[in-house]
């Protein structure tokens, strides 16, 4: 049985690991991990080459998202999450020379030796935790002030060993005396016609939704009023959402657009991409997740999910029935697929020089030119006669059939469409069945 894709990706991925050449490894593995977002040893060994440990932690949580039970990716992401030190030591993992795939190194180790690297995580990444204690009791006289540390050093790991660094100081008599009293406004009840002081404001909510402004004092991964995903960690749960409010988030969506581009901040960009991600607008969304990529780029969940868009298989829709349009990107944008649409011929075509799809669904029926025509002159052209191109027509004579195959289509569906039949079709063009 030949290999998959990603399989092929992730050995080629080894192979440039093991003789050191990291870049290259990287690179491959993120283009597995779009061909195949669920291959649980991908992820794994993404997070082996991780350059930080917030990589990591994203990569690990993908692990985990797969198989639950991956009781080395848990201790991973434990250790990873708790550091306390400057440096950070992922457990020894096995050594990828001479090794199979099942088994890759831990974050952090020399990908040439297996050794754990000397300096895993860069110095400073994690706060430092752990205080020293010495018993001594001191006074010093040159500052007026008495300082007193503990005479017995508390347990490790205490809350007494975390705060026994910072001494306690007491202020002699005489500076106390010497300092300034703070000022007392007594309470006074207020009078009919003065206002009442508002002595316990009320709290502002800590959450409040991109697209609609609904408010929560708990952040919340989905808004209970536009229905729209407001977090970017997990595509998947983005584009299987149901029930998004369009006209909420279109709304909001133009409300962003009127700033500039060049003037835009992360979080717009962030909210941009989430809209049109709601939307299953994926094309849409690309260019603000690479705005928003530029401006942070060591926002791993962002990376992750920019890579797993901007790597899919592109296809063109043309049909004149806006339902159809936006029943076909639903459809394909569940599954992995990139959608680009076009209302008629001539839009199709003006879409063909800005970039060449992976293939092309056609309606036949449509205004100024049918689809036998727009087909014809994506097969004349040099750039674009090796699109598939699939036609989708109400009409199933054999007539209709025979005409699509004279202009150059290598399919035909009828409409109404099964949706797991047209991804079959679909699927045995792009994965170089046909």
């Amino acid at each position: 049985m030949p290999q998959t894709q990603d399989a092929l990706l992730l050995r080629e991925a080894v192979t440039a690991a093991k003789v050191g050449n990291k870049a290259a490894a990287r690179q491959l593995l993120r283009q597995a991990s779009v061909h195949n977002p669920n291959n649980e040893l991908v992820w794994l060994w993404r997070a082996s080459l991780s350059e930080s440990p917030k990589e990591a932690i994203f990569y690990l949580g993908e692990v985990l998202r797969i198989n639950p039970q991956n009781q080395k990716a848990a201790a991973w992401l434990e250790k990873c999450k708790g550091v306390t030190g400057a440096a950070a030591q992922a457990p020894e993992g096995p050594k990828p020379v001479g090794q199979n795939l099942s088994q890759p190194p831990a974050p952090g180790a020399n990908h040439t030796t297996g050794a754990p690297a000397r300096q895993s995580v860069p110095a400073g990444a994690f706060e430092a935790g752990q205080a020293h204690t010495h018993g001594v009791l001191k006074t010093a006289e040159s500052v007026g002030t008495t300082t007193i540390r503990p005479a017995e050093q508390a347990p490790a790991g205490s809350m007494a060993s975390a705060r026994a660094a910072d001494p306690v100081v007491i202020p002699k008599p005489a500076e106390a005396a010497t300092r300034p009293r703070p000022s007392v406004i007594p309470f006074a009840p207020a009078s009919k016609g003065s206002p009442a002081l508002a002595l316990d404001p009320e709290p502002q909510p800590r959450w409040r939704c991109p697209f609609c402004q609904a408010s929560s004092e708990s952040a919340l991964r989905r808004c209970p009023n536009c229905r729209a995903v407001t977090v970017l960690e997990d595509l998947k749960e983005i584009e299987k959402n149901e029930g998004v409010q369009e006209k909420l988030v279109r709304d909001s969506l133009a409300r962003y657009e009127a700033t500039p581009a060049d003037k835009r901040s992360f979080e717009q960009n962030v909210s941009l991409a989430l809209g049109h991600l709601n939307l299953r607008e994926a094309t849409a969304a690309l260019p603000h997740l690479k705005a928003a990529s530029a401006q942070k780029r060591n926002d791993w969940a962002l990376n992750g999910v920019l890579d797993q868009i901007q790597w899919r298989k592109v296809i063109l829709v043309v049909d004149d029935s806006l339902t159809i349009r936006k029943a076909l990107s639903s459809i394909l944008e569940k599954n992995d697929y990139r959608v680009v649409t076009a209302e008629d011929g001539s839009h199709a075509l003006a879409k063909l020089n800005e970039a060449v799809p992976d293939l092309v669904l056609l309606d036949i029926t449509m205004p100024w030119m049918d689809g036998y025509e727009v087909c014809k002159a994506i097969k004349q052209r040099a750039l674009t006669r090796k699109v598939p191109v699939i036609m989708l027509s109400g009409k199933d004579g054999l007539f209709d059939k025979v005409r699509g195959r004279l202009a150059g289509c290598n399919d035909y569906v009828t409409k109404p469409f099964d949706p797991d039949a047209l991804l079959k079709t679909i699927k045995k063009y792009l994965s170089g069945g046909a």
